[in-house]
């Protein structure tokens, strides 16, 4: 009778602590990072078969290495090279060392348990796995190498190279609806004004390029203002969406190619601490020339620390629109993008009940207003509308409360104040029924009937 066969050592390491070893031999020194089941794997491999097949010419490079799991390849795909007809995989199991790049390396431990199920390592430098993030996330989408004419566009680099990805087409529906904020029409007005007058914008040797910020406090619907100007002009121009670190970038693209193109620029960091280069970006000594326009729309929520040279010396930024809460009037008509079908109430109550809200607030309440109206069984009403914005209030109180938690004031309110309405009890589908026992409390506090 022959011995059984005992795992060698190896065969007893966890996945896990492989993945570690074979990262240690690569990079003895640095820290490695290390990420559970995101399965890179197959989308790597999808990817480089499709750089194969295109016969471009790239890093990305997958090599088997030996490890204690079993190896085998799944959805074999035939590719043509110089040498002939190749075998590759578009999944497989195993360990694999993938090199990403000139200067980065990762190491992928990957077991297949069936066509459904796979558990996956995959490990690296903290720069190489957002290197390999990058990768799979731009190399997946549909994406564009040159800006293009018309459309709304999120911006990346990678490799040194710039990619365009179209925005979702929800989120610009959802924006278009903000073509009735107060502020919209202000901004659309600049916005017309200077490409139809883009001459004397570039005349003299002007850079053709104006600079707006929107200021206010969060949820006052700056980006999506913004938005909703690159929805309602997105086919006649192009709208490209950016990250503060890329906004150079897309300001040197739109004056490479020429285009009249809007920028969108959420909150540039860089503003708070300005250097001599940004402040020669905005000055126009580094600005690219675009002699068709580039209109750049920054925001920020806390306008007082922006660098005050910034802020004093004109050119710098172009134009200041200072954006608030609605006032009666203004959030009105925001509520009545949220009111469900069937439902009259007038605009002068909207306003009365949601004067100096934003639009974050209001669309929040809106909300909650329904779901009272719901575990009530009644109708969605002002009463509604009323509670709802009672309740967003308590609970924002309850919240600052319960971070500045301390057991002797909670005793102490407690023995002052009695027992106080749990604004959390308002959402609840099916809301206590009164008790007639006699532990029932005599009197319902006002805000919680």
């Amino acid at each position: 009778m022959s011995k059984p066969i005992n795992p060698s050592p190896q065969a007893r390491v966890p996945m896990w602590q492989q993945a570690i070893n074979f990262h240690k031999a690569e990079y003895p020194d640095d820290f490695g990072l290390i990420v559970k089941d995101e399965h890179y794997y197959p989308r790597l491999a999808e990817l480089l078969l499709d750089r194969r097949k295109k016969k471009v010419h790239s890093y990305l490079d997958i090599e088997p290495i030996s490890s204690s799991l079993m190896v085998s390849n799944s959805r074999p795909t035939v590719v043509k090279t110089k040498a002939g007809n190749r075998l590759m995989f578009g999944d497989a199991s195993g360990a694999f060392r993938v090199r990403l790049s000139k200067d980065h390396v990762i190491h992928i431990l990957r077991s297949r348990l069936n066509s459904k199920v796979a558990i996956e390592y995959a490990i690296g430098t903290r720069a190489a796995m957002l290197e390999l993030h990058n990768l799979v996330n731009a190399g997946m989408r549909k994406f564009r190498r040159v800006l293009p004419k018309s459309g709304v566009w999120d911006i990346g680099i990678f490799d040194k190279q710039v990619y365009y990805t179209k925005v979702d087409t929800t989120v610009l529906k959802e924006a278009e609806r903000f073509t009735v904020h107060p502020k919209f029409a202000e901004i659309e007005a600049d916005f017309l004004q200077f490409f139809e007058e883009i001459e004397l914008y570039t005349r003299y040797g002007q850079s053709g390029m104006r600079k707006v910020l929107m200021a206010g406090p969060p949820g006052t619907g700056k980006t999506t203002i913004a938005q909703a100007l690159a929805a309602k002009h997105s086919k006649n121009i192009a709208c490209v969406q950016v990250d503060g670190k890329y906004l150079a970038s897309a300001c040197t693209e739109a004056a490479k190619y020429k285009r009249p193109t809007i920028i969108i620029a959420e909150e540039v960091d860089h503003f708070y601490h300005a250097d001599a280069e940004v402040l020669s970006f905005l000055d126009g000594m580094r600005t690219p020339k675009n002699p068709a326009g580039t209109y750049v729309i920054f925001s920020t929520n806390y306008p007082k620390r922006i660098d005050p040279r910034i802020l004093k010396r004109p050119g710098r930024i172009d134009k200041i629109v200072p954006v608030a809460a609605f006032r009666s009037k203004a959030a009105a008509q925001c509520a009545r993008m949220y009111l469900p079908e069937g439902v009259s109430i007038d605009d002068k109550t909207l306003g009365y009940l949601l004067d100096r809200t934003t639009p974050a607030e209001i669309k929040e309440i809106m909300i909650i207003a329904l779901g009272i109206a719901r575990a009530r069984k009644s109708a969605f009403d002002s009463e509604a509308i009323r509670f709802a914005r009672e309740h967003l209030t308590g609970v924002l109180k309850e919240t600052l409360e319960i971070c500045a938690d301390d057991m002797d004031a909670r005793d102490s309110d407690h023995r002052r104040l009695g027992s106080q309405p749990d604004y959390m009890s308002y959402l609840h589908d099916d809301p206590p029924e009164a008790s007639d026992s006699e532990d029932a409390p005599d009197a319902v506090p006002a805000a919680a009937a």
